[in-house]
């Protein structure tokens, strides 16, 4: 096995303490937006702390919901098409 197979195989055996930690990464992330603030703002919104997090976090949640929702209706098909179409 290759040295990036053995790295993939020790990354899955310890997701759940490789998850914690990149959770604790982003929410430390977070918290020093709180006190390191940008020279200036671009927009109007980039003066309240965390903004970016929240503005992230709506629009992969908006983009979610529209696959599901729309896209993935549009392009699917049903259970039984390849049966169908012999």
């Amino acid at each position: 096995m290759s040295l990036f197979g053995m790295l993939l195989n020790w990354l899955r055996s310890k997701s759940r303490v490789l998850a914690w930690l990149l959770f604790l990464a982003l929410a430390g992330l977070v918290a020093a937006n709180l006190f390191v603030r940008p020279h200036e703002a671009e927009y109007v919104f980039d003066a309240y702390p965390g903004f970016w997090a929240v503005f992230g976090l709506v629009v992969g949640l908006a983009m979610v919901i529209v696959m599901k929702k729309i896209v993935q209706p549009m392009i699917s098909r049903g259970d039984d098409y390849y049966e169908r179409n012999r």
